[in-house]
């Protein structure tokens, strides 16, 4: 029997050895409901005092930023306004972290608008007693609605603080790690069997600051490339049109070296070609080129029949001169 109490035991003792911990609603475990991250971007992020790099600290890299000149007497505050309006229901939990210099003391507060409360309540206040570890994290003790979280931190290591990442650990206003990824995902929708983009901004693939819609420094491999233009070149066969003469054309090439209404070598390696312009420009040259040559071949086919005209009227004459010389010739008699 006794045997068998003990083997119960140390199966049981095995399996709490091995289990695993999962986050739930009242125990957090790990970061992935932290619903700071990107809040630089997802909500409304000031500071006041001296200056951590915001982005820094809500990216989940923990890297430490350290700035200094923090004392009670100019400490640095970072609010963080907008958060989501859910309710902290079975657990919330506030902190922060780093790996050195970390701050002994700090205050964190909380704007809660549950039911209509809108207060300030005090999450964590270590302004008058020092505090010793490198990161910190506590259970948000007073269950509401929190919209605006305020981290001050009063002192460091000869004014120095450290900082990572502030965080809120909130189970129940995120899905796991959605934070991280919302500067991408927030940009695209899916529409049907479509990815669309709906931000405002620009694209750019091998390039950090796209001035375009979709800016590639390298090369695109297309089947086909559809260009919508505003315009066309027909107007060249209009009768209105205004073509200029091929001694114009010369005059222009000589003196500027380019065709006229086309762009400058300069221009074209500064500012690159717009394809949609471009084509419609060539289409011109060539629709232009194309009455030219018209011109070209009325001429031609004028200057031919002045040619026959010329050889029948020879004809002619030289009949003529033979009647003429047989006149003589008979008179001579």
């Amino acid at each position: 029997m006794m045997k068998k109490i003990i083997l119960l035991l140390s199966i049981s003792i095995c399996q709490v050895a091995i289990g695993q911990v999962l986050t739930t609603n009242r125990n957090p475990v790990g970061m992935e409901h932290n619903i700071l991250f990107n809040a630089v971007t997802r909500y409304t992020v000031t500071q006041e005092g001296p200056a951590f790099s915001l982005p820094g600290l809500f990216d989940g890299s923990m890297y430490v930023y350290h700035v200094g000149g923090i004392t009670s007497s100019t400490p640095t505050t970072i609010l963080i306004d907008g958060l989501p309006p859910a309710h902290t229901q079975a657990g919330a939990w506030v902190g922060w972290t780093t790996r050195s210099l970390p701050a002994s003391r700090f205050k964190i507060e909380g704007y809660d608008t549950y039911n209509g409360a809108n207060v300030w309540r005090v999450i964590a206040d270590y302004s008058a007693v020092d505090y010793s570890a490198y990161s910190f994290s506590v259970a948000v003790p007073v269950g509401g609605v929190y919209t605006k979280l305020k981290f001050t931190f009063y002192n460091g290591q000869n004014g120095t603080v450290g900082l990572s990442e502030l965080y809120f650990i909130h189970p129940e206003a995120t899905t796991p790690y959605s934070g991280l990824l919302v500067p991408a995902a927030n940009n695209w929708k899916n529409i049907g069997a479509d990815l669309v983009a709906t931000n405002s901004g620009n694209v750019g693939i091998g390039i950090n600051a796209p001035k375009n819609k979709l800016d590639v420094n390298g090369t695109i491999h297309s089947r086909e490339v559809k260009v919508d233009t505003q315009n066309w070149s027909d107007f060249v066969f209009k009768k209105e049109y205004d073509l200029p003469t091929l001694q114009e054309v010369e005059k222009h090439i000589n003196e500027k070296g380019y065709l006229i209404d086309m762009q400058s070598e300069a221009e074209v390696l500064k500012d690159g070609i717009n394809l949609g312009d471009m084509n419609v420009k060539l289409l011109q040259k060539i629709e232009e080129l194309t009455l030219y040559v018209i011109q070209q071949n009325k001429e031609i086919n004028s200057l031919k029949l002045e040619k026959q005209n010329l050889e029948i009227l020879k004809c002619g004459l030289d009949s003529l001169q033979a009647e003429i010389n047989s006149l003589k010739a008979i008179n001579k008699r």
